[in-house]
């Protein structure tokens, strides 16, 4: 229990080498950070359900998470210029669903078991690997502002990706068996990584689709 208890209050001081640390002060997500970040709750969650709610333990618990939803915040905004290097956005749902069930499971006193989690980004305390960060295929969307545009991303041999339009439901796609020439929508652009994919194909959205097209050039004919 000390080890976790332990890991838990330095991400609530951010100090080094812990994941709140390395988003607050880096500006990057460290996987292994996170899923020692998560699973010191679970295991304090573990030993403690039978106990009444310790406050100081508690109140690391929401601090952290709070500033955790904090930064991904900042980097989903379209006006903050904080940026999260290495956000692996594939998993962007599972991690927000895997925090807060984890954070509501600590205060209810309930341990939910990996089984209940989805297998594409699952504990590597259970299954003793991580998930994958650079996919050999990428799934990319864009839903703000009434927008909804998808395009899809393949990893060449090179480790970069080309991204193209995808004029198929995602579901549909991945479900298929449709030779790679045949799913393939417009050629977009080159990635670098999957991290660099998902955040170039939203600077591609935010030049190119309305309403922010049109925002864009109304900001730059106020500038003339």
């Amino acid at each position: 229990m000390e080890q976790s208890l332990q890991e838990l209050m330095r991400n609530a001081r951010a100090e080094e080498n812990t994941f709140l640390y390395m988003l607050h002060e880096e500006a990057r997500f460290d996987q292994m950070l996170f899923w020692k970040y998560v699973n010191s709750i679970m295991e304090l969650t573990r030993l403690t359900a039978d106990q009444p709610l310790d406050r100081e333990m508690a109140s690391a618990v929401s601090f952290t998470y709070s500033k955790i939803m904090e930064h991904l915040q900042w980097h989903h905004s379209d006006r903050d210029v904080y940026e999260i290097q290495q956000f692996p956005y594939e998993y962007a749902n599972f991690i927000v669903d895997r925090l807060g069930r984890v954070v509501d499971g600590f205060f209810k006193g309930i341990v939910l078991e990996e089984e209940r989690f989805d297998e594409e980004f699952s504990n590597p305390t259970s299954t003793g690997e991580m998930a994958e960060e650079q996919p050999v295929m990428l799934q990319l969307g864009y839903y703000k502002q009434n927008t909804n545009v998808h395009a899809i991303g393949f990893r060449e041999e090179d480790g970069t990706y080309r991204i193209v339009l995808n004029e198929e439901e995602d579901r549909e796609l991945f479900d298929s068996r449709l030779s790679r020439r045949e799913v393939e929508g417009t050629y977009l652009f080159m990635a670098p990584d999957a991290s660099s994919a998902h955040q170039l194909f939203h600077e591609w959205v935010m030049g190119n689709h309305t309403p922010y097209r049109s925002a864009i050039n109304l900001s730059s004919e106020d500038d003339v």
